[in-house]
Order: structure tokens, then C-alpha cells, then sequence
């Protein structure tokens, strides 16, 4: 219930805990919603009223913001009616629950408010006589945090409390005060805060936009104001809202905006101003200005040149060291040739800018927004990642360059000349792209403070459309200045000055002291242009990094905390030269206002008294701030670990190191990595190897394996070389075996697949089997010839050896050997080879190469010469494997290809890299290493195999951290001379000797594969019928995706054929589509499964269902299943003949039935009356209407439309052929060439005669012979019969019949044709 001339909440009241007064307008939990952050109080109303009959003094107590008061100005004048809306009660509960309240201030009334009155002192208590009433006011203020206030800053709600306590001797009245803050700030876009319009025409209507928009999340009501103006009147400036009506002010809701069009019509010539004040009207802190500069010439032309896009600028936020690209296009709508001269004017201090010109249409010479390393000072060096050739023509100031290339009718001369105004020196790049021979031309200008230079120039004939890549790369500013790490708005303003070419214009001198043609006729455009620069800079504590005493062979960490001091990005990157330190070298991304800790190892191997060494912290985007942080250690030996130092040395892969890191590996992924063990002394020693994982769920993760040895000490062959030289070819012939079977079943994967709707039959597209290959030295293998394109999951690109059997060497093109099962005694030798790796010559032995079993069984046994070399040439082939292995497994995979080929090849051999590290250890030639057993002076290798587990739902671990631990068995004490005797004597049991640790790190990442689609549904589809589709294959991890698509090698696999990627790999975060065609061979319910494998991640596979319903194929066609009839009485035939039109769609001869449905037969008539077909007497000799496919229905409509064009525009000419054409093709059923004047038919027209035609029972079924391809048309005619005497016959009615078409020995295959009617009823 409202009060009149009392606001809301006198309507609210509450009585203190034992009665003696009471409260309105204050209820014990009150929320005070939607209150200005602006630094002015908020004035809350209410009314204590003593309930007794003494007199009562309150105590008034206030903590928080809050204050009270008796007597307020401010309250007091405000009028009755306002106060009537000065609170609004959005929320009141009942008064027994004592609820929270929510009640909102009109922010409208409060701005009227002087803040003198409500900075006065408070009240502290109030004398009540006997049922009297006090009014009191509740002030509330909210001080506004301490924010920045950038442009694209979201502010939100805050939220205070306070309380009020109201007491009266032992009664009490407490009241809790939640308010909700939220800072008022506005803004606009563009944030250039300013228009200029330059060479303005008089009469001529120029507009341009603003945008005022609220940054917070409450309401604001702002105005604009003129504040300065050149014009009081202005009569030629119009400021609209949206719906073109006058705008000063309005509304915004949370994060509202609204546009404000500026529209100028110069009436005279001259300069005109107006600056504008855009204030926030509840928060007089919140303003901004904006300022409008027009320059109107005397001309009464059109310009010569028209800006296409953007008329301002607008870089947004920048990183100093980042280069930033805008596009600007010109027109030149003249008659004659425009020269554009380009100049630079502003507050350009700190930026460099480049330019670079082209024609419309051409690729842009650097992308919109860059990301490029600020590493890269000059534009050769920016542009290079992304052009093939990069070249300075002419190192002089002035260039010109000629583009051939021309756009909308003209082309281009480029000339750009550098004409600095201060005593800089320009840098000048020429940049040349080799696409279409064009040329661009790009300078430098490095500007400083409020300058003006001839920034470029430019030849645009008519008609032609240019645009300029202007780059901006703002400079790093020092740790001293204002704006360090802050934004800093830099605004300055592109001239162009447009004039008629020189070849152009007369020769004439002109007088002394007069303006040139040129000069006088030049128009001026301008173009402002705004940036957010800024530098980032971070700070690294601590600056020294003191490990103390670390003992050798013990791993210590510490960290560095990385603090970006800036409201930008940072960019850094830590470098360091040591192999006892280690830290991440990959660059970090710290976000504005935030901090890294990055983990700093320390593993020494030697004992070191004082161990010195610096990390340099860079700053990529400011190298001015680039960070040196020291470390300092003591390295001991308390445990002498640094005694295993003395025999063997560690290295990795040729320098010594205590560590292995394999980078970055993917989770379920299998990385290899070299460990050589290199013994120092002359005499042998023996090593136990045992592997540890930190983590007890990484302990299978990896292990460390040793290779077969070849000889033994004697120089006989070791029995395993002999074993793994039997298995290893074996393991290779039978993983290639599968390839073989499935061989037959895949289509041509080389061929080219057409369009779905002109699909070739299915021999076309899959061969019944692939011919067999001549074994002929000179032969060029394709790489598809010989992989599985079915199944795949035996799938090896072998690597053949050069055995001493064959010696035959074929051109370095080919990549695969012929693995066909067949028993031949010699193998083509191929080549494999990896990017700027050495050849490996190699090829599977033959069967009868092999060595024999009784050899293998019967170690004891010396075998054979041929045997010996056979073994020695499997060893050195599997060597050879493994180094391949070791040098192209990648883990990262490349993303850049030359073509689609060369990414499908890659994968291929990334997955028969993964193949033949299972084949090596199944073999034998790697071993789990347990010992090691080194010869004087030699060097045995570890390899250390790492295949970190995972599962998607589950967290990846950052770091792999584990332990392989070296203990010497056996070592030569007595032949170290400087080693302590007391040490010695120390260890003379193996069991006592100390135990070395050698670490195993690795960062692991994520390998996510996803599929768009898990299963496809293609519908029903025909025998031999042919639809594209495609597979989604979406990477859901950072890294690049390597995928291998393979399917199940089922004869219904076969139906499918990848187009192309079957092999690919898709970008972090990216999807990729893979389209296959899907053409069935047998009819009946398809479902066939896709696999879709993780090359690195073997668990993260996919596989997506492929589901049709395929029927048979038709044999015949009957072009209309329903044939209309007039109306007609009952007993009577038809008065009009429809045609019954079927052809014959094999190439076999058919024999059909066509009879009618009788009467007896028909079971679904509902009114009574039923038709019978029956075909006329002389249906044998009636003239057969020819059957048209769909394309040739698809030409006649096209040639129609022509023939209606022709007559639209009287061409007699055009006229005669198109209709000649057109009853050549309704006549023939075929077109040959539509542009030649004759017309032939694509297909052989069957002959009519070929058609038999015989009646079987009256006129009611026929039998027709239809030859290949072949078709016929029957008339039909049908009579009215009464099937139901019962049913009353009403007119009108529609009668049907039917029709039945099948194969005289195929009744199964059986097409119904309706036969329809409207009934009449013979009066």
C-alpha cells in the first residue's frame, strides 16, 4: 500500500524486539540494488515511532559506509510527488518472515542533489516524545576500486554490507544492509575521437558513424554538448540515432549501445570545427570528447579517387615488437590517370610502418593481424615464411615497378620513394611474389615524434581499384617511461593527395609565381588512424637461484616465478647452455597481470666445487627486457657416484649427458631414443641396467632394450643373430601378406572419381583383380601398388636391403617393393629414402635365401657361407631400420606438405615406422637390456623406448619423470693407478659399489581424435549405384592429428573408395572432411564399420558406421506408375487413350507380362465401380513414343529456354536450329554436341522392330519382347465395371484400377501402374 506524498517503503514496518518503538522504511535485512559506483552518497528515507506513552531516546550505531542523519537538505526539498517515486519496492516479503527487501533508488532524483548537504555530520541518537514520530535519512556510499579504465573493460556488480543498530535502553532493532555497486563508465567506438573529412565538396552529403556505448553492467542517461564550434548554427552538421531522427542524449541499458550517424552538407568553402562533450550523466567522471574537422574546397566536382574502405583506422590493441596490418582500397573513378601521393602525419613516435601495394584481387603481402616474431626487425624477414622469393630490385630511394596484372580495366605503376623529414635514415625492402608475375614494393619509415614524410605514391589508371597494406610495428619503449607496460592511444592521420598523371596534362609552363596544374587541382583524402600500443615487460624473481650443496648423481629443483608486469600478453623464453641444468626451452604465454613458475633441474655428474652458470629469460616482444637470472651450486660426492665417471662415459647422441628428454610425446604414444654407454678404460666391464618410473603407474611405461650382437668375441655368429635373422624376414612376409589378400578388393585409388550424379557402372570404378606386375629392372612402381587399401592392419612399407643375390638397383623414384607371395628367387630392390637421410638399399630374401631350420635348430652347427651372408645382411638391414627409426619417428608430426601426395606419403611412413618397432622386438634383434657387457675402449647403445599410458577421461600428466639406474658388476680396480686406494678397497664387493642414476624426462601431451558423425546412413540406394559421403575427423588436442583410415577387408569393405586422404593429418583444434564413394555390389541390409586409427595414440582410435538399405536393381523402367483418365459412365470405355511408356534397362532381352487387375481381383475399391484396362486391336502397328533419360529431358528444357530467348529478341536464325535441335532430341532420345549444328544420338537407338508385342487373353494382357534398351509404348484404354451393386454410385466419384507389370519368369519382381477415373452417371 502506497502512501500519498511518501515514497514505497513507508509502507513497511517493524517493531524492535520488545515493542517500545517502531521502524518504516527500514526492514531488518535490506538489499539496496542497482547503486552508482560515482563517489555521491544514496539517500534512503525512514521514519521511527515511539509506541509508548514516555518519552524514549534511540540510540543510532552504524558500521560500514553508512551514515545517518536527522535533518537533510537534500530530502527535504525534494517535492511531494517526487517522493512518491523516489523508491521502488521490488521485493518486500511478508513482515512475519522477515525476509530480505530489495528496494531501488531513482538515480534520477539523486542527481539533483548537492553533495555539500551529505558530507555534514551524522546523528548519533533521537528524542521521541510520546507517540511521536522522528523521520531520519540513511546515507550510503560506495568507494569506487581502483580499476583501470581501458576501452573494452567490462565492469560488473559489486557488493558492500553494512549495519544499523537502533536501541532503546535493553531494546533492540538491528538492521544488516546488502548494497549491489556497479561503476557507470562510458564509451565509444571508433575510440578515434575524431572525424575529419578533407576536400569536402560543397552541396555533396558525407556521413560517418559513432557508436556511444555503456561499458557497465547498470544503466546510464548521457548527453552531448557542444562545447566548441566554428559554426553556432550548425546548419551543416546533423547528428541522427538510428531511425534518422535528431539525437543529444538518451538511455542505455547494461552493455547497451547505439549508433550516431554524422551527416555533413557544406554550403561554403572553408575550415570547420566542432568539438563535442559526450558526458555520462551518472558519473560526471565518465566523459568523452570528440571532435569533427571538415576542409570544403571550391570545386564542384566529384573526386577523382574514392575510398572503398573503412574511411578510419583502427589497429586496436598492439604489442610492441607484433606487426599489425590494415588493408585501404582506392578507386579511381576519373577519365584519366591519377598519381596518389601518400603522407604520414600525427604523433607517429615509436611505430614503423611499411607499406605495400597491389591490384584488387591479388593475395595480400601480409595478413590483417600478425603474429610475427618481433625477432624479425625487417619486412625481407617478416614476409619470408609466406613468399617464395623475396629480393630488393633497387636499392636506391626511388622505385618503380611496373604491374602487369591490371584490375577493372586498368593496371598499375607503382613507385615508392622515402623522403624522411628529420635526420633518420629509412630501411627500404623490396618484396617480389612469383604469383602471376607480380611485383610489390614495400619502405620503411621509422617516424619520430610529430613528423611529416612522403610516405608512398602510386599510378592508378581508370576504372582501376588499388589497395595498400599498411603494417604498423610499434617499437619497445624503456622500463622508465609514463607508459611502460601501460596502453598508450597514438593517433595520426594517412594524406593522400590525388592529381592528374603527368602525360596527362599540358606542357605549358606556368607563370612565375603561380600554382601548377597539379598543385592547384590536387584533392586531398585523409584517413585517420589510431593504435592501443604497448610494451610488455616482466620481472623474473628470484635473480639468483642458490641450489647450495647437491650431490652428484641427485636430482634438486627450484623455481622461477615469471611476472608480467603489463597489460598485454607477454612472450618469453628461457636459454640456457648446460648439461647440468635443465629448464623448459619451448616459449611461454604469461597473460596480463599474471605470473608462471617455471621449474629450473639441477642433475650434476662431477664433483664441483663452484658451479656457475646464467639463464637468460627473454622477452620476445622486448628484448630490452630481457632477464639474466644466476645459478649457483656446489656439487658433492658423498656417495661416490661420480666413481662411474672413471669407467664408461654416458652420451646422448654423441655428448656426454646425465639425462634423456624426448620433448613433447603424445599420451599412448611409442618414442625411441639412443643411449650410448662408452667404456673409458682398457679392459671390460659390466653394467646392470634396471629401469624405475617415478610414479608407480608409469613403471611399464618404458624400458630400455640392447642390440643383438652379430659376433662373438671369437668372431663367430651369436646364436640369436642367427634366430633373429630367421624370424625377422619371416615377421616381415607375413605382415605384408595381408596386403596381398586384401589387394583385389580395393578400387584404383589413382583414378578419378566423378560427381555422384554421373557416376560410371562399377566395373568402371573396381577391378575384379589387379594385374600382376613385370619384374623388369627398369619398371616405375607406383607407391598404391603394393599397400593394403583395405585393411591395412598388416600394412608395412617395407625397407629393402641390397643382399650380394641381386644386384639389380632401380631408378631412386621408387618407394615399395613388390611383396606379392608368388615364389620368385630374386626381389626387386627399391629405394627408401627419408628427407636428407642416406639411402637404405634393401629387399625381403627369398624363401630359399632364408636360413634353413635345421641351421637355426642346430646352433652347434657352423652354418654355411650362404647362410653366414644372409645373416650378416638381415643384421644390417635391421641396423639400418633402426637408425631410419631413430632419425624420422616423429612424434610432432609436420604440417606443411608441397601436395596432397606428399602428406599421404609421410603418414604412410610414420605408420610403418611405428610397424617395424614391434617387428624389432618381436624378433629379438632388441632385447630387454638387463646387462651390459662393454669391451675395452667400446661403445654399446641403449635404447630406451618410452609409451606413456593415458585414457581420454582422465587428466594428462604435464611431465614424465623416471630413472634408469647403472650398476658396475665387473670393473678393472687395479688397473686405475689414480684412483684413492681407500675408495677402492671401499668397494671391493660388487654389492657395495654406488649406484648411478641416469634421469628419463619428457613432457606428455594430448592425442584426441573425434569423429563428426559415428555412424552414416545412406537410405536406400540400387545395386551399382554410386553416392559421395564424407567422414568429419575432428582433432580435439593442441597437437597435429595423424590419422589412417582402414577398413574391415570384408567383401562388402570393397564397396568403399576413399577419394583421397585416407592419410592425412589434421591441425590442432581443427576438423578435416574425408570423402569416400560408397557404390554396393550385392543387395540387402549393408552395415560395414570404418576405422579411423590414431597413428600415435593407439588407444584413441574411432570407428564410424556405414549403413544403407540396397535393393536390386530394376530391369525394366515404366515412366509414369499412374495414368488419369476423363470421366466416364459406368459400362462404357474411355474416350481418351493414355500411353503406357517401358524400357527395357539391361542389356539382355526381356520378356514382360502386362495384364489387368480383374474385377474378382481387386480388393480395394470403396465405391462401387472398378476400372479395366484394355489395349486396342491395333496396338502392334501404332507408332512407339520414344523414352528420354534424364539428360536428355535436362538439354531439351535448356534448349527451350533458349528457343524462348531467341524469340524474345527476333532471331529467325537461332529459332530454326533450336527447334530443329529440339525435335531431333524428342525424336531421337540422345544429343551429341550442343554446339554443333547436327545432331547425333550418344546411345544406338534400338530398332522398333526389335519390340514383339502378343496377346494372351482377349484385351486385357500382353506379352511384350523387349530387346537391350529397347522400350515401347502401349496405349490403354479402360471401362467403368460395377464391382459392388450394394454401394450407392454417386457422381463424381474416382474409380481406380490397376495395372501389372513383371517379368514372365520373375513374378517376384512385380510394378503396380494406378489406373484413375472420375465416375458419371448416364441420366
Amino acid at each position: 500500500m502506497t502512501v500519498r506524498g511518501q515514497p514505497a517503503n513507508y509502507a513497511l514496518l517493524w517493531r524492535s524486539a520488545e515493542g517500545r518503538f517502531s521502524v518504516r522504511g527500514l526492514p531488518p535485512r535490506v538489499h539496496l540494488d542497482r547503486v552508482y559506483t560515482n563517489g555521491l552518497h544514496a539517500l534512503v528515507p525512514f521514519w521511527i515511532t515511539n509506541e509508548t506513552d514516555q518519552d524514549v531516546t534511540v540510540e543510532l550505531a552504524t558500521e560500514g559506509p553508512l551514515k545517518l542523519q536527522q535533518q537533510n537538505a537534500n530530502w527535504s526539498a525534494v517535492s511531494a510527488a517526487q517522493r512518491e517515486t523516489y523508491v521502488d519496492v521490488t521485493t518486500a516479503p511478508a513482515a512475519e518472515d522477515r525476509g530480505e527487501v530489495t528496494m531501488v533508488c531513482s538515480a534520477t532524483i539523486q542527481r539533483e542533489f548537492s553533495e555539500v548537504f551529505n558530507q555534514l555530520g551524522g546523528v548519533s541518537s533521537v528524542q521521541l516524545a510520546a507517540r511521536k514520530t522522528a523521520e531520519l535519512v540513511l546515507l550510503f556510499v560506495a568507494e569506487a576500486a581502483e580499476t583501470d579504465s581501458g576501452d573494452g573493460q567490462r565492469y560488473e556488480y559489486e557488493t558492500h554490507g553494512g549495519h544499523v543498530t537502533l536501541r532503546a535502553d535493553t531494546d533492540l532493532y538491528d538492521v544488516t544492509l546488502r548494497a549491489s555497486t556497479c561503476r557507470s563508465v562510458l564509451e565509444m567506438e571508433p575510440p578515434t575521437s575524431r572525424i575529419y573529412i578533407d576536400d569536402c565538396v560543397i552541396g555533396r552529403t558525407y556521413e560517418r558513424a559513432l557508436r556511444v556505448r555503456n561499458a557497465s553492467a547498470i544503466g546510464l542517461d548521457w548527453t552531448m554538448t557542444v562545447v566548441e564550434t566554428t559554426d553556432p548554427s550548425l546548419s551543416a552538421l546533423q547528428l541522427l540515432d538510428s531511425d534518422m531522427r535528431p539525437l543529444s542524449g538518451g538511455h542505455l541499458g547494461a552493455r547497451g549501445d547505439t549508433q550516431v550517424l554524422v551527416r555533413y552538407t557544406p554550403h561554403a568553402a572553408g575550415e570547420f570545427l566542432s568539438r563535442f562533450l559526450v558526458e555520462n550523466s551518472n558519473d560526471p567522471a565518465s566523459l568523452r570528447y570528440w571532435v569533427f574537422r571538415a576542409r570544403v574546397s571550391q570545386r564542384q566536382k566529384l573526386r577523382r579517387v574514392e575510398l572503398l574502405s573503412d574511411p578510419d583506422i583502427s589497429f586496436g590493441d598492439c604489442t610492441s615488437g607484433v606487426w599489425y596490418s590494415r588493408d585501404i582500397r582506392f578507386k579511381n573513378v576519373s577519365d584519366t590517370p591519377v598519381v596518389m601521393r601518400l603522407r604520414v602525419e600525427g604523433n607517429t613516435a615509436g611505430l614503423t610502418m611499411k607499406s605495400a601495394v597491389r591490384a584488387d584481387g591479388a593475395s595480400a603481402s601480409e595478413p590483417n593481424t600478425a603474429d610475427a616474431d618481433a625477432l624479425l626487425p625487417t619486412l625481407s624477414e617478416l614476409i619470408s615464411s609466406r613468399r617464395p622469393s623475396i629480393t630488393d630490385d633497387n636499392p636506391s630511394d626511388a622505385l618503380t615497378v611496373t604491374d602487369d596484372v591490371g584490375s577493372e580495366g586498368g593496371s598499375a605503376e607503382l613507385s615508392s620513394r622515402v623522403t624522411p623529414a628529420d635526420d633518420s635514415t629509412p630501411v627500404g625492402d623490396g618484396v617480389r611474389t612469383g604469383e602471376s608475375g607480380r611485383r610489390f614494393v614495400a619502405r620503411a619509415r621509422a617516424a619520430r615524434g610529430h613528423k611529416t614524410a612522403l610516405f608512398d605514391e602510386m599510378l592508378i589508371k581508370p576504372g582501376a581499384v588499388r589497395t595498400m597494406t599498411l603494417s604498423l610495428l610499434g617499437n619497445p619503449v624503456s622500463s622508465t617511461s609514463v607508459s611502460a607496460g601501460q596502453f598508450e592511444r597514438q593517433s595520426f592521420t594517412l594524406f593522400g593527395e590525388s592529381s592528374t598523371a603527368v602525360g596527362t596534362q599540358p606542357t605549358t609552363a606556368p607563370p612565375p609565381g603561380t600554382a601548377s596544374n597539379s598543385e592547384r587541382n590536387a584533392e586531398r583524402l585523409s584517413i585517420p588512424c589510431t593504435a592501443n600500443m604497448c610494451t610488455p615487460f616482466v620481472r623474473v624473481v628470484p635473480p639468483l637461484l642458490d641450489f647450495g650443496s647437491v650431490d652428484v648423481g641427485t636430482l634438486k629443483s627450484l623455481y622461477l616465478r615469471v611476472e608480467n608486469l603489463s597489460q598485454v600478453a607477454a612472450t618469453v623464453q628461457c636459454k640456457l647452455e648446460s648439461k647440468v641444468i635443465t629448464c623448459t626451452r619451448a616459449p611461454i604465454t604469461i597473460a596480463p597481470q599474471q605470473s608462471v613458475s617455471v621449474r629450473v633441474d639441477s642433475y650434476p655428474r662431477r664433483v664441483n666445487a663452484r658451479y656457475r652458470k646464467q639463464i637468460i629469460v627473454r622477452n620476445i616482444h622486448n628484448r630490452l627486457n630481457d632477464s639474466v637470472v644466476e645459478v649457483r651450486s656446489t656439487h658433492v660426492d658423498r656417495r661416490r657416484v661420480a666413481f662411474h665417471n672413471l669407467f664408461y662415459q654416458t652420451l646422448v647422441p654423441a655428448n656426454e649427458q646425465n639425462f634423456v628428454d624426448f620433448g613433447l610425446v603424445p599420451l599412448n604414444a611409442r618414442s625411441l631414443r639412443r643411449v650410448n654407454l662408452r667404456n673409458v678404460c682398457r679392459c671390460p666391464l659390466a653394467i646392470e641396467v634396471a629401469a624405475d618410473a617415478a610414479d608407480a603407474a608409469d613403471a611399464g611405461a618404458f624400458s630400455a632394450y640392447t642390440v643383438v650382437p652379430q659376433r662373438d668375441g671369437s668372431g663367430r655368429l651369436t646364436d640369436a643373430a642367427c634366430q633373429v635373422a630367421r624370424r625377422l624376414p619371416l615377421l616381415e612376409r607375413q605382415a605384408a601378406m595381408h596386403s596381398n589378400i586384401e589387394k583385389f578388393k580395393e578400387r584404383t585409388a589413382g583414378a578419378t572419381v566423378p560427381e555422384a550424379a554421373a557416376l560410371p557402372p562399377r566395373s568402371s570404378l573396381c577391378p575384379v583383380a589387379v594385374a600382376p606386375v613385370p619384374r623388369t629392372a627398369g619398371l616405375t612402381l607406383q607407391p598404391d601398388m603394393f599397400i593394403d587399401k583395405s585393411v591395412e592392419q598388416g600394412h608395412v612399407c617395407l625397407m629393402p636391403f641390397a643382399p650380394p643375390w641381386n644386384q639389380a638397383v632401380l631408378p631412386p623414384s621408387l618407394e615399395y617393393l613388390d611383396i606379392s607371395p608368388a615364389t620368385a628367387t630374386r626381389r626387386n630392390v627399391v629405394r627408401i629414402r627419408g628427407n636428407g637421410s642416406s639411402d637404405i638399399m634393401a629387399a625381403v630374401p627369398p624363401e630359399s635365401a632364408l636360413l634353413s631350420s635345421e641351421a637355426a635348430n642346430n646352433l652347434d652347427m657352423l652354418p654355411a657361407d650362404e647362410d653366414v651372408e644372409m645373416i650378416v645382411s638381415v643384421i644390417e638391414r635391421a641396423e639400418q631400420i633402426l637408425e631410419e627409426i631413430i632419425e624420422r619417428l616423429d612424434m610432432i608430426p609436420q604440417t606443411l606438405f608441397a601436395s596432397p601426395e606428399a602428406e599421404n606419403a609421410y603418414v604412410r611412413r610414420q605408420v610403418d615406422l611405428h610397424k617395424y618397432i614391434d617387428l624389432l622386438v618381436e624378433s629379438g634383434f632388441l632385447r630387454p637390456a638387463h646387462h651390459v657387457r662393454l669391451t675395452a675402449l667400446g661403445t654399446e647403445s641403449l635404447i630406451v623406448i618410452l609409451q606413456p599410458a593415458g585414457t581420454p577421461d582422465k587428466p594428462a600428466p604435464l611431465r614424465f619423470d623416471a630413472n634408469l639406474y647403472f650398476k658396475l658388476v665387473d670393473r678393472p680396480g687395479d688397473l686405475l693407478p689414480f684412483t684413492d686406494s681407500a675408495a677402492v678397497v671401499s668397494f671391493a664387493s660388487a654389492d657395495q659399489l654406488p649406484v648411478r642414476r641416469f634421469l628419463v624426462q619428457a613432457a606428455l601431451v594430448q592425442s584426441e581424435l573425434e569423429l563428426g558423425q559415428k555412424s552414416i546412413n545412406v537410405g536406400n540406394m540400387q545395386v551399382d549405384e554410386a553416392c559421395r559421403k564424407y567422414l568429419v575427423i575432428q582433432n580435439r588436442s593442441e597437437t597435429p592429428l595423424m590419422y589412417a583410415i582402414r577398413k574391415t577387408g570384408s567383401i562388402a569393405s570393397g564397396d568403399i573408395c576413399f577419394v583421397d586422404s585416407r592419410y592425412g593429418i589434421v591441425r590442432g583444434f581443427d576438423s578435416r572432411k574425408v570423402v569416400f564413394v560408397f557404390s554396393p555390389s550385392l543387395h540387402g541390409a549393408y552395415s560395414e564399420q570404418i576405422s579411423i586409427a590414431n597413428v600415435l595414440n593407439a588407444r584413441g582410435g574411432k570407428k564410424a558406421t556405414l549403413k544403407a538399405a540396397v535393393r536390386r536393381q530394376s530391369k525394366f523402367y515404366i515412366q509414369s506408375l499412374r495414368l488419369e483418365f476423363d470421366t466416364l459412365a459406368p459400362g462404357r470405355p474411355s474416350t481418351d487413350v493414355q500411353v503406357l511408356a517401358i524400357k527395357n534397362m539391361t542389356p539382355k532381352t526381356r520378356h514382360l507380362i502386362v495384364k489387368s487387375l480383374l474385377a474378382s481381383e481387386d480388393g480395394f475399391s470403396d465405391v462401387g465401380v472398378v476400372l479395366e484396362a484394355r489395349f486396342p486391336p491395333n496396338i502392334a502397328a501404332a507408332q512407339p513414343t520414344r523414352l528420354l533419360d534424364r539428360e536428355t529431358e535436362e538439354k531439351i528444357e535448356s534448349l527451350e529456354q533458349k528457343l524462348k530467348i531467341a524469340v524474345r529478341k527476333n532471331r529467325p536464325e537461332k529459332v530454326e536450329k533450336y527447334q530443329a535441335k529440339l525435335a531431333k532430341l524428342r525424336g531421337s532420345g540422345g544429343v551429341g554436341n550442343g554446339d554443333s549444328d547436327s545432331i547425333q544420338a550418344t546411345d544406338a537407338v534400338p530398332d522398333p522392330a526389335g519390340v514383339q508385342i502378343r496377346r494372351l487373353a482377349d484385351d486385357t494382357q500382353l506379352e511384350v519382347e523387349l530387346p537391350p534398351g529397347g522400350d515401347v509404348s502401349i496405349p490403354v484404354v479402360v471401362t467403368a465395371r460395377l464391382a459392388d451393386p450394394k454401394v450407392d454410385i454417386k457422381t463424381g466419384a474416382n474409380a481406380l484400377g490397376t495395372l501389372v507389370v513383371h517379368e514372365v519368369k520373375d513374378k517376384d519382381n512385380v510394378k503396380l501402374v494406378t489406373l484413375a477415373a472420375s465416375v458419371v452417371l448416364d441420366q
